[in-house]
């Protein structure tokens, strides 16, 4: 007995004695016994029933780690009277996966420990479990859970096109837990921030960010590859970025063919991405043609002006033959487009001198014939 929240008042000799509870704890739960030392002696027995709010143990922990791919199980301790029951539930209101990524998955879940198996980035969210028992108030407690794996940066485009003198920013996007360092760089060099180079970046969401290296004035020199590289406790990755003239007539900076055009031909396998379906087109132009695929970002500071002029130019490669055979006569090359029609045109006219051979041989036997036939009379 617990006499320190616990006291026995007496009344008058006709009065029994009364035990009386003063800011009573739940470990107070339980029978008190009063005894009468009379002979025979005398006792009996009263129980104390006390409802207890819950509330969750602080031993629970706060953050957990996990390395993706493992198992991990969520805790939450929580005590009352009546025993409370615990629910758990995302904090961004999500489905909670139990098995994988793909595995089945429920708003809430019912207990106390919630095992997630083979866990993934996508599990990252912080966890809330509510304990209740009908006494209020309610408890709740938060568990966040952070899921470690090694980088993958994929690139906004890995072919960027730019015209001399404008501006530029290659983009990549990274996933990784810890938040990795990224750094970019060019040609075995580092890149700085520097009167060249801006580089900034920005959390998107949990663990994806964004990072973006700006040219600020494109010259020959900023041509070439660039690389972003990310780094965490995990492991690295990284991705290159080609960055090459666009084209234009007044570019002449692009890569010159071997037949010293300025036409630029990207090809569409070189950027493996699943969501790359859209199909490429063509622009052509008095002296080139850019082929521009769904991998290809082309930066032009007089767009609005260059697709207004070139608009009309402007189609998809089934009806490249046509624009091909047009810019073959700008450039004074000479296209046969008729010469099936020549052809078949030469078959008839020798079927008719054929009819008109046999024609003239036919006449002249009739005559040799007819002269005989004259000279039998004479």
């Amino acid at each position: 007995m617990h006499f320190s929240s616990l006291q026995v008042a007496f009344a008058r000799a006709d009065t029994p004695p009364r035990l009386i509870a003063f800011d009573e704890k739940e470990n107070d739960i339980g029978g008190y016994s009063c005894q009468l030392n009379t002979d025979p002696v005398l006792s009996k027995t009263g129980y104390l029933h006390l409802k207890v709010p819950p509330y969750v143990a602080r031993t629970t922990a706060a953050t957990v780690e996990v390395r993706e791919g493992q198992n991990v199980t969520l805790s939450c301790r929580a005590f009352g009277n009546p025993p409370p029951t615990v629910v758990w539930r995302r904090k961004d209101r999500q489905i909670i996966r139990f098995n994988g990524v793909t595995g089945y998955g429920a708003s809430v879940f019912n207990g106390s420990e919630m095992t997630i198996i083979k866990v993934s980035r996508k599990h990252m969210s912080e966890y809330i479990c509510i304990a209740s028992n009908g006494v209020p108030p309610d408890e709740s407690w938060s568990v966040k859970l952070h899921v470690t794996f090694k980088p993958i940066v994929v690139p906004q485009a890995e072919i960027v096109q730019v015209t001399m003198g404008s501006q530029v920013s290659l983009v990549c996007n990274a996933e990784a837990w810890p938040r990795p360092s990224v750094k970019w760089g060019k040609d075995g060099q580092e890149i700085f921030d520097s009167s060249t180079f801006s580089l900034s970046n920005q959390v998107s969401e949990k663990y994806r960010s964004v990072h973006i290296l700006t040219i600020k004035n494109v010259s020959k020199n900023e041509f070439g590859t660039y690389r972003c590289i990310a780094i965490n406790d995990n492991g690295e990755h990284f991705a290159d970025i080609i960055v090459k003239g666009s084209g234009y007539l007044d570019d002449d900076s692009g890569d010159d063919d071997d037949d010293g055009g300025s036409e630029s031909n990207i090809d569409s396998n070189d950027y493996n991405d699943n969501h790359s379906f859209i199909p490429p087109y063509k622009l052509h132009n008095s002296s080139n043609s850019v082929e521009k695929s769904a991998d290809t970002f082309q930066v032009q500071p007089y767009s609005e002006r260059l697709f207004s002029t070139h608009s009309s130019q402007l189609s998809p490669l089934a009806d490249s033959n046509y624009a091909y055979g047009q810019d073959l006569h700008r450039k004074d090359v000479h296209v046969d487009n008729d010469s099936g029609y020549n052809d078949r045109n030469g078959d008839n006219h020798g079927i008719l001198f054929l009819f008109f051979l046999a024609s003239c041989m036919l006449l002249m036997i009739g005559l040799l014939y007819l002269l005989l036939i004259v000279k039998r009379w004479d």
